[in-house]
This record gives structure tokens, sequence and C-alpha cells, in this order.
């Protein structure tokens, strides 16, 4: 099966093949087996290349939110009305990662400037919620594109904090 999703605003198609626990999923040519097993309704355990990993999964209007290590993603299954949206958006970069707040909050401290290279799990910014003071890192190493908030502004899961570019 092959279906089409949108992680933050990157698109992805991803065939899906399985057999028991174990699915095999292709993306771009890249071929990758995972076991995948049902802990609770919204946790999931994820064994890759025998490195084991937790999902917790959260149903949104929009699609799911699923946090793996600290990280939240947004994952959308692309409608019609989406997929025109993607062709006119010119503002969509194949090399960019947008970082969206992990849950409505207001931001406390942006940690970089724009055009700052950044490294794998640096604080990029930090949001308050519920009195608690919420991290959010770079899983990836890049440059920091645009910064779309400022320190004291409310934001929500979906808003986007800004954009990571690749090096180069």
């Amino acid at each position: 099966m092959e279906y089409d999703f949108l992680i933050g605003s990157r698109k992805y198609t991803i065939s899906i093949e399985k057999k028991g626990n174990v699915f095999t999923l292709l993306e771009n040519g890249k071929s990758v087996e995972a076991d995948i097993s049902m802990i609770s309704p919204s946790n999931i355990s994820i064994i890759i290349k025998g490195r084991s990993h937790l999902a917790y999964v959260i149903k949104t209007k929009e699609g799911y939110s699923i946090n793996i290590k600290g990280h939240t993603y947004s994952v959308k299954e692309i409608s019609e009305e989406t997929q025109e949206n993607l062709k006119r958006d010119d503002h969509t970069d194949d090399h960019a990662w947008i970082i969206r707040s992990p849950m409505p909050g207001k931001v406390i401290k942006i940690n970089v400037s724009e055009n700052e290279d950044v490294r794998k799990n640096q604080t990029l910014a930090v949001v308050e919620a519920m009195k608690m003071e919420n991290e959010i890192k770079s899983s990836v190493e890049g440059v920091v594109g645009k910064i779309f908030v400022n320190p004291g502004e409310l934001v929500d899961s979906e808003k986007t904090i800004m954009e990571l570019k690749q090096k180069g």
C-alpha cells in the first residue's frame, strides 16, 4: 500500500508492506524494516535495526501528533486540497525542516538567531506550558532560516516556531 503524508511541511510518499508485526517501509528507494507493536492505545513500540523506540501518538483534528524521544511530529494524510496547496506553495523547501511548538504555551526564550549554524540536540527555543519549561531541540545539524515567533508570544501546538535548512 502507498500513502502520502505531510510531516511538518514536508511531503513523504511511503509504501508499506506488513508481515505480522514486521513492516517494510519504502521511501525514495530506501527500504527499512520495523517491528511495530501497540503497547496501549497511544503508545507504540518500534524496533528498527535492533534499536528500540517508544512513540506516543495522539489523534488530532488534522491527523496525528507523534512524540519520539522528545521530538514531536505532526503527521497528516494528504488530501487532494492539501496536494494542490503544496504545488502552489513556493515557500516549501525540500531541504528545510519546520520546527513547531510541541504543545500550546508561551515562548519563553529563543536561543538562536537567523542564519546561525546549529548542531544536533542544540536547544533552539523554550516554551512554557502548564508551569513547565519545554526545550525544543534540533534533531539535525543545519542553519536557522526564518524565526516566526518572539519571546512572550503565545503559541498553539501547530504554530511554526522557526525553520532549519541544510548546511551548504
